[in-house]
C-alpha cells in the first residue's frame, strides 16, 4: 500500500465535448470516486458547449466529489478545440505533480490508481505508468477485446516507433516532464501517439503494468474510423513529423508508411482482423 500520501496526490484530467453518451460519461465518473485511492483534485475540460443532460449529471457529479472531499474543477472552451488542445488547457491547470487522464467513456477498474501510484512508489523515476486495457461496445462485463501494450522500459521503446506503444486512457504522468517535452501538440488523430515518442526520445523512464486497469468503450464504427484516405493523409503526416524530427530513421519510415499506409485503405472487416493481429502480437 502507498504511503506518504501527500507526496503522491494526484488530478484526475478528462475532457468531454457534447456528442458524449450521458450514461458512460456518468458511469466514467462514478469509476472515479470508487477508485480505493482517489484524486485530490478532479479538473474537467469542457470543450464546446455541452447538452443539458450531461451539464446536470456534471452538476450531480460535482457535488459527490466534493462531498468525498475532491476539489472539483472545471474549464470551459468557448467553442470545441479537440482533445489534444483541451488536455493541454486542462493539463496547464493541474495543481499536483501527477496527472491521471480519465476517458469520458471508459470505466476504470477500483484499483487502477492504487497499482498505478504504488509503481511510481517503487520507482521514483518512472515518468509515465500506463496498463493493459480491454474494449466494450454494448456490455462492460462482455469485452470483446483485450489491448496488449509491452510493459518494460526498453519493449515500450521499441514498440514506439513502429504503434503507439500506451492506451492513453490508462496512463498516469509527471506534470513537469510532460510539460517540459510541449505537452500534446496539435497532430490530428496522433496527439497522445506523438507526446510518448517524445517523453521516450528524451530517455525518460516508463512503464506498463501488466494488469487490465481501464474498460475502454469503442463503438461499432471503430475500425471504420481507423481507415480510409482521411486517415491514411493524416498517417503520412505524422510519420513525416517523426522522419523529420529524426524520432524515426528512413527505413523505418519506409515500413510504416508502406504498412500502416497499406492497411489504411483496406475494407473495414479486413482492417479490424489486423488491427487485432498487430497490436496483441507486438506486446
Amino acid at each position: 500500500m502507498i504511503t506518504d500520501s501527500e507526496e503522491y496526490t494526484y488530478t484526475g484530467l478528462m475532457s468531454v465535448y457534447a456528442r458524449e453518451n450521458p450514461t458512460l460519461f456518468e458511469n466514467a465518473l462514478t469509476s472515479i470516486l470508487n477508485q480505493t485511492i482517489r484524486p485530490d483534485y478532479f479538473l474537467l475540460v469542457k470543450d464546446g458547449m455541452l447538452t443539458d443532460e450531461l451539464e446536470n449529471t456534471i452538476k450531480m457529479a460535482k457535488d459527490k466529489f466534493e462531498h468525498c472531499g475532491i476539489r472539483f474543477i472545471q474549464l470551459q472552451n468557448k467553442q470545441n478545440l479537440g482533445l489534444g488542445a483541451s488536455l493541454n488547457r486542462g493539463l496547464m491547470a493541474c495543481p499536483t505533480e501527477f496527472v491521471a487522464r480519465f476517458d469520458s467513456d471508459d470505466v476504470n477498474i477500483d484499483l487502477r490508481m492504487e497499482k498505478t501510484m504504488n509503481a511510481f512508489r517503487e520507482n521514483p523515476r518512472l515518468v509515465i505508468v500506463g496498463s493493459q486495457i480491454f474494449e466494450f461496445n454494448t456490455d462492460e462485463s462482455h469485452p470483446l477485446d483485450v489491448k496488449n501494450v509491452p510493459t518494460s522500459n526498453d519493449d515500450i521503446k521499441r514498440c514506439s516507433v513502429k504503434r503507439n506503444p500506451f492506451n492513453h486512457m490508462s496512463v498516469t504522468f509527471r506534470k513537469s516532464v510532460i510539460s517540459k517535452v510541449g505537452g500534446y501538440i496539435d497532430v490530428p488523430l496522433f496527439e497522445d501517439y506523438f507526446l510518448w515518442i517524445r517523453v521516450i526520445h528524451s530517455k525518460y523512464p516508463v512503464l506498463n503494468l501488466d494488469d487490465i486497469l481501464v474498460k475502454a468503450h469503442v463503438d461499432g464504427c471503430f475500425t471504420s474510423k481507423r481507415g480510409g484516405f482521411h486517415y491514411l493523409l493524416k498517417e503520412i503526416n505524422f510519420q513525416n513529423l517523426l522522419l523529420k524530427g529524426h524520432y524515426i530513421g528512413i527505413f523505418q519510415y519506409v515500413y510504416n508508411v508502406v504498412v500502416r499506409g497499406s492497411i489504411r485503405i483496406l475494407p473495414s472487416k479486413v482492417l479490424r482482423l489486423i488491427y487485432l493481429h498487430l497490436r496483441n502480437t507486438s506486446k
